[in-house]
């Protein structure tokens, strides 16, 4: 976990020691010691504590459970330092990282942490004491045309989202908001159990403002995360604003992560991403032209231009192809895993869009997100259209339940082989003798294809259809479907064998 607080008496490291083409420490093979397991040595500055394990070379997600009776809860994280060695001990690694023991809340404020396995969220406030996990699912909402309203509000958290990620006019905080107003807001919040993701987007680069925007929102029980910079890529921010505005929030508030969104599929990565915990993805390929501008009246290819959704094709898989870049970018570089959103776009009629999405295409775009590890949906921007508000309403149904939540946040995005057809986008998630398995036709024309999406071995039988019309049937271990409707998805449950 990202965080751990003074009521929690256990927490755990994770250790992963997989063999890199492309980073890392250069690993001697030499005769039986080929597969020799590390032996870990793990340490904690200031803390009379250290561990000793081992974990098999070319092994992930090795967790590492330890008591924390000896790390009195502080804001200053403690320094953890691991030392390993192969058989021969002649060869040392070492790594560090930090661990967060927070002292307990006395200001009547929420804390959330991140899953650093997994990628999910877990919250708490002042209303109980227990964690709960939330896969965020909503709207940026515009604070002028809707949010300034209580009754709005109400009937935001009525329609099944439950997170609200306010979008700011320009300028400071006192500028942008009628005080009264936003304190009105924030009290709805705090009583219906609405999540609030505060956009910093317009002040984020003045550090005197954020700490106004800070004591303002830090003991609020509904705050769930910050957000800094919103497409900082795009205007070309300086390199090093997101990580001073991180380093300004967490001096203040350890108790909540920050996000941003990044707009270009690859520029200064590495260090607008480092001022965040959570990245947002908004890649808006529906009905744009990706090699004209129609906004500059200008040609878009990979040096020049700008039409709207960087690097696209103006096709489905756009999205999944930059969440998997993301993805790939931190391995890459070595980062510690920061979790990934999806911004599926819910507008159009402007700019670079000559249409809004279907119904049936914000689901796509929703659920191929899910399928390339995205843990929160946020949709740019709410009020949209009357088929959206309803598609999005009931998807929430599905997507904020216990059910589904127990699945994406608690077990790894497994990607599933099809075969078959090319159009075809499938994932699982794999708790228990279950499995979550969503599988999504990227194609709007309808498909007469035979279709096999891989399973994890010992498939028994489908327990359940969440989403969509249940036609796949379980043959030899493997789902198998022929012929299908352009955009179909399907959310099912399969039990595994032992």
């Amino acid at each position: 976990m990202s965080l751990y607080t003074a009521a929690e008496s256990k927490a755990s490291l994770i250790i992963d020691a997989d063999i890199s083409y492309i980073r890392g420490d250069p690993l001697y093979v030499t005769g039986s010691h080929n597969a020799q397991d590390l032996q870990l040595e793990i340490s904690i500055a200031d803390a009379d504590l250290q561990l000793q394990r081992s974990v098999p070379i070319n092994s992930s997600s090795n967790e590492i459970e330890f008591s924390l009776r000896h790390l009195s809860p502080r804001l200053e994280p403690y320094l953890v330092t691991l030392k390993a060695t192969r058989g021969d001990a002649r060869t040392v690694y070492s790594a560090t990282t930090q661990l967060h023991h927070l002292p307990s809340r006395t200001d009547g404020g929420s804390t959330t942490k991140l899953d650093s396995l997994f990628g999910g969220l877990l919250v708490q406030n002042s209303d109980s004491s227990t964690w709960r996990p939330l896969f965020p699912y909503s709207y940026y909402a515009s604070w002028d045309s809707f949010a300034n309203s209580t009754a709005n509000v109400q009937s935001f958290k009525d329609q099944g989202y439950n997170i609200i990620h306010i979008v700011p006019d320009t300028g400071p905080v006192a500028h942008a908001f009628n005080l009264t107003q936003l304190n009105a807001f924030l009290d709805k919040c705090d009583e219906i159990g609405l999540w609030v993701m505060w956009d910093m987007r317009w002040t984020y680069k003045d550090l005197s403002l954020v700490h106004e925007q800070l004591s303002l929102l830090k003991s609020r029980k509904s705050l769930l995360l910050w957000y800094t910079g919103d497409e900082p890529d795009g205007p070309g921010d300086p390199l090093n604003a997101t990580k001073l505005a991180y380093s300004a929030i967490k001096a203040v508030d350890p108790w909540h992560p920050v996000s941003l969104a990044l707009n270009c599929f690859n520029f200064y990565f590495e260090e607008y991403s480092s001022g965040a915990d959570i990245v947002l993805s908004d890649v808006y390929p529906i009905a744009v032209n990706t090699s004209w501008s129609a906004e500059y009246n200008t040609p878009c290819n990979t040096t020049y231009g700008c039409c709207g959704c960087d690097d696209c094709r103006g096709e489905m898989e756009d999205i999944s192809v930059r969440l998997d870049a993301f993805a790939a970018y931190q391995e890459w570089l070595g980062m510690e895993p920061k979790a990934l959103w999806g911004v599926p776009m819910a507008f159009g009629d402007a700019e670079f869009w000559t249409r809004k999405p279907t119904g049936a295409e914000e689901v796509s775009m929703t659920m191929l997100s899910l399928n390339h590890n995205a843990k929160g949906i946020v949709m740019w921007d709410w009020p949209t259209s009357a088929e959206l508000a309803a598609t999005t309403h009931d998807l929430s149904r599905v997507l904020v339940g216990d059910e589904i939540v127990r699945f994406v946040l608690g077990a790894h995005t497994l990607p599933l082989s099809v075969q078959g057809h090319s159009k075809i986008d499938a994932a699982g998630w794999k708790v228990g003798d279950e499995v979550l398995v969503s599988i999504l036709s990227l194609q709007t024309p309808d498909w007469d294809d035979v279709v096999t999406v891989e399973l994890p071995r010992g498939a028994k039988v489908v327990l359940k259809v969440v989403l969509g019309k249940g036609e796949w049937k379980l043959v030899d271990g493997h789902l198998v479907k022929k012929g299908g409707h352009g955009l179909e998805t399907d959310l099912l449950i399969v039990e595994l064998g032992g």
